[in-house]
């Protein structure tokens, strides 16, 4: 396991690792240092089963701001690309985020003894975008109507267009 550093220990003794660096939730927990500790609590409160992880968990209180926002036809929508990402994701320029008290993991299993920290951010779980491998029947509905705050995520620089990849 290259490039992964220990995380946490689940409640059911598995091992939950992650790249922190090069990974979706290196990312995240950059952009959002202050919930590192929440879902390293949540992990190790949490049984791990099965291929691949996802749930949020609401922490009770506010703990920042979220980056997703509900969109309609008044907002100036703009689509690019995050760090550590190979797909376009959609931006607002109209909205600020907004509080929140979600945190939302994500893990992949390596083996019977080990997860991956997939990936982990403060907000809720959403579906994957549609033009995403792991997008679903709900994607396109869902991305249609939000978007993330413009200017809170690093992008890849000339990777903005007002063009929607889906």
């Amino acid at each position: 396991m290259v490039g992964k550093h220990f995380f946490a220990t689940s409640r059911n003794n598995i091992t939950v690792v992650f790249d922190p660096i090069h990974s979706h939730a290196a990312t995240h927990l950059a952009d959002t240092p202050q919930i590192r500790p929440l879902v390293e609590a949540i992990i190790q409160a949490t049984n791990l089963e099965g291929d691949t992880i996802k749930f949020d968990t609401d922490t009770g209180t506010v703990i920042g701001n979220s980056d997703l926002v509900e969109t309609d036809e008044t907002d100036e929508i703009v689509y690019a690309m995050r760090t550590n990402r190979d797909s376009l994701l959609r931006f607002t320029k109209s909205r600020a985020p907004q509080p929140s008290s979600m945190v939302t993991v994500i893990l992949l299993k390596i083996d019977d003894t080990t997860y991956e920290l997939y990936s982990a951010w403060l907000g809720p779980l959403t579906p994957a975008t549609p033009n995403s491998p792991y997008a679903d029947a709900t994607s396109f509905e869902f991305w249609s109507n939000h978007a993330l705050v413009w200017g809170g995520q690093e992008i890849q620089p000339g990777t903005e267009t007002p063009i929607c990849p889906w």
